[in-house]
């Protein structure tokens, strides 16, 4: 019988080498991916801390999406070409993403989309959570998950405990720690929440942060790629809340 496909079956399906080779290391636990996952979260605040601005990054992130894309193409329409970057990145892949979009572009959509739209602050702690709650919820879900009650979507109270603790160290990381430490940063930007602009507590907001990222990893948005849903989802959530205890 023929082994449905999916994005984390148990066993390799022999579409990309390396998952193969590495059964448990890169297929099952998927460790250079999520590693990649995490780092762009203290990559994002290493911006943050360096000055970088929104308006700087912007393009950047279109321009990455622009050529992600276009190698996507390039592989759905050249097998030959497809072997290679598979070869080659297949490493940071699904094997459920072989013949679909890679997650790279979703997440580049994500944040591009977020950067767009939103304030300094907002777009990075939207960033966190995408980064850090859905690495957590994974981690943890596959790790203890079997010991806890499951819920929506399969997703177990371990996973979705520990993207609700991780969203609330993200966002003091980032208003606790990050933006009282970084002032001069932030010059001519406008940042969403502030002690000074909003009735909304900082451990209010990080209580809120938490339950956003546990909430934007559990649901299912119209099968959406959730590198896409979590940011934007975190992000308008986010905005709103800020937006309506505003003083």
């Amino acid at each position: 019988m023929q082994e449905t496909l999916t994005p984390r079956s148990r066993s390799p399906l022999g579409l990309i080498p390396s998952h193969k080779s590495y059964r448990y290391f890169i297929h099952k636990y998927e460790v250079p991916r999520k590693l990649l996952h995490v780092s762009i979260g203290f990559l994002t605040l290493g911006l943050y801390w360096n000055g970088i601005k929104l308006s700087q990054v912007t393009p950047v992130m279109v321009f990455l999406l622009v050529n992600v894309v276009a190698l996507d193409i390039l592989r759905f329409k050249f097998p030959i070409f497809s072997t290679y970057y598979i070869k080659a990145f297949g490493f940071l892949m699904r094997e459920s993403e072989v013949n679909k979009w890679n997650g790279i572009v979703w997440y580049l959509l994500g944040l591009t989309l977020v950067f767009l739209v939103f304030p300094k602050d907002i777009s990075l702690l939207s960033i966190l959570l995408l980064s850090w709650c859905d690495t957590a919820a994974s981690s943890f879900g596959r790790a203890y998950g079997h010991l806890t009650p499951k819920f929506f979507r399969n997703k177990s109270l371990a996973g979705t405990g520990a993207a609700f603790l991780t969203g609330v160290g993200a966002a003091y990381l980032e208003y606790g720690l990050i933006v009282p430490a970084s002032p001069g940063v932030n010059v001519g930007e406008h940042l969403a929440w502030s002690p000074e602009t909003s009735k909304l507590s900082l451990t209010a907001l990080c209580t809120l942060s938490g339950v956003v990222g546990a909430a934007a990893e559990a649901v299912d948005l119209w099968g959406l790629d959730d590198n896409l849903t979590i940011p934007v989802m975190s992000a308008i959530v986010m905005q709103i809340a800020v937006a309506l205890f505003e003083k």
